[in-house]
């Protein structure tokens, strides 16, 4: 039996589960803002609650997505498993979002910031081409699936069921859980500058 907590931070809108041999058995979502830091420890212990089995690893969306919503859950993630000796087994935010959407072909989307979307064709469940930039603008149709699909005629996939998809994926891939928390997936590098007060 695998017991997993899952993680995912890559949107406003955070979402928790509680996962045995890939079937939620409890799961939590909840509109952060910009606050992930503040409220993911505490959802984490509201969702465990005292009675919580013992864990096997630590499941974390690794983004695309938030550029602190994703960090702050890599290393919350992280934090956990030292605490508890367990591994880290990261999923893709679209490859869960393609996990969702399942049979057919799909272009699997979500928010990158500045109005760009991170986009991804999938076929049958599985990403099947490279991760590109589009705008807003450029994204409509019934075959799309993703955070903000559902206004644009698409299938639309919240933070909640990109937890229930990364439950399934993580029990395929055992051998990738590590002791090292995953690397963060962007679409491009974050663009952080230097105060004007440091930089004169």
């Amino acid at each position: 039996m695998s017991t997993f907590l899952i993680i995912d931070t890559a949107s406003a809108e955070f979402a928790l589960a509680l996962a045995v041999d890939g079937a939620v058995v409890r799961e939590s979502a909840r509109d952060a803002g910009q606050d992930h830091s503040r409220l993911l420890l505490v959802a984490i212990d509201d969702l465990l609650g005292s009675d919580a089995p013992a864990l096997d690893a630590v499941v974390v969306i690794r983004g695309p997505g938030s550029y602190a919503g994703v960090r702050v859950g890599l290393a919350t993630a992280a934090g956990i498993a030292m605490a508890r000796g367990l591994p880290v087994i990261g999923v893709g935010t679209l490859e869960a979002v393609a996990a969702v959407a399942g049979r057919g072909e799909w272009l699997v989307i979500h928010p990158a910031g500045r109005g760009t979307f991170a986009v991804q064709p999938a076929r049958s469940g599985h990403l099947t081409g490279p991760m590109l930039p589009a705008s807003g603008e450029e994204l409509s149709g019934t075959r799309l699936a993703g955070e903000d699909a559902g206004s644009r005629g698409g299938l639309e996939v919240r933070s909640a069921d990109r937890c229930r998809a990364a439950a399934r994926l993580a029990l395929d891939r055992p051998s990738e859980a590590s002791a090292t928390p995953p690397e963060a997936l962007y679409l491009r590098e974050p663009g952080i500058t230097v105060s004007r007060k440091k930089a004169v």
